[in-house]
């Protein structure tokens, strides 16, 4: 396995294991990197991001608050759109299977990871969690 693909699996490690964490266990965990707090409110609503770059592998991970200040949502952002291409690449092993009407990588371990493309804010790989609706 070559060094960027160790960085990208080094990076989907990363965005699941941070899934579920409290705010403060997830500002402690990456005390030594690069941090940006955001707090965004709008008509009474509040919602906390936390932003951490990755200097070394050219990318940055967003993660996204509750209200209960519990991490529900990761993202993955590339500096570079050459290693958006790779990382696509590297999905299509790494991942369990892909569903196309979805655009979304279903991993191993009950997460998902969604392409979102938007014109403004370019490309993200937005991690989830599988939420198990039957009973």
């Amino acid at each position: 396995m070559n060094q960027k693909n160790n960085n990208f699996r080094h990076l989907v490690e990363h965005a699941c294991s941070t899934l579920s964490l409290a705010y403060l266990a997830v500002k402690e965990k990456y005390k030594d990197c690069p941090l940006c707090l955001i707090q965004y409110k709008e008509k009474g609503n509040s919602l906390d991001y936390m932003e951490v770059s990755f200097d070394n592998q050219n990318a940055s991970l967003t993660f996204i608050m509750n209200k209960e200040y519990i991490c529900v949502s990761a993202s993955i952002h590339f500096y570079d759109v050459k290693d958006e291409t790779l990382f696509i690449i590297f999905l299509r092993v790494f991942a369990k299977y892909y569903t196309y009407r979805k655009k979304c990588w279903i991993l191993k371990d009950g997460f998902y990871v969604k392409l979102n493309e938007n014109e403004d804010s370019g490309t993200h790989f937005c991690f989830r969690k599988i939420i198990n609706t039957s009973k």
